[in-house]
């Protein structure tokens, strides 16, 4: 296992370690050091608040 430290907003970033499976195409990632970034996906507000209602909050 790699620990390889991330700090970018990136959706194989996770608890500070790029969490990346397997190594597929390169990205075009002009603004990250890192060949494999893939910008996190938002979360609509829609979507959280009806995730928090599934798991017994608001």
């Amino acid at each position: 296992m790699n620990l390889i430290p991330c700090s970018e907003n990136c959706r194989h970033q996770k608890d500070g370690y790029c969490c990346l499976e397997e190594y597929g195409a390169i990205t075009d990632a002009a603004a990250s050091p890192c060949a494999y970034f893939a910008e996190k996906e938002k979360v609509s507000e829609n979507a959280s608040t009806a995730n928090n209602k599934k798991q017994g909050g608001m």
